[in-house]
């Protein structure tokens, strides 16, 4: 009787923990993050995401330059429950798109391919 309590115990605990990271790693991302695409030629140096409405980008948040053909994460880190956003890419030339009106909650990637966004 014990030893079938103690294999059923052990046998719960070992299908439970795999589930347990899953979990709460879902439970920290938020449903605006998303990907961003390079589909030009040219380098995105710079990107800006703004509420939409709003006239004011601040701050640039790439790290680092999207070369063509690769992309970037950007994570929300805001207690804002705010979905529809603008975001501006600036290319290596000086030249920009920007996607306006981008339903981040219901979207996980944005290209930019040298004449606007498209919704992923």
């Amino acid at each position: 009787m014990f030893h079938k309590l103690v294999r059923n115990t052990i046998l719960a605990t070992a299908l439970a923990l795999p589930i347990v990271p899953l979990t709460s790693q879902n439970a920290l991302a938020d449903n605006r993050d998303f990907l961003v695409y390079n589909n030009n030629e040219l380098e995105i140096t710079q990107l800006y995401v703004s509420s939409t409405g709003t006239k004011y980008w601040g701050s640039n948040i790439l790290n680092s330059d999207i070369v063509n053909g690769s992309s970037d994460a950007v994570t929300f880190n805001n207690n804002s429950n705010h979905c529809t956003y603008d975001v501006k890419a600036i290319y290596s030339d000086g030249t920009y798109d920007v996607m306006r009106n981008a339903d981040l909650c219901s979207t996980y990637g944005i290209t930019f391919s040298g004449h606007g966004g498209d919704y992923q």
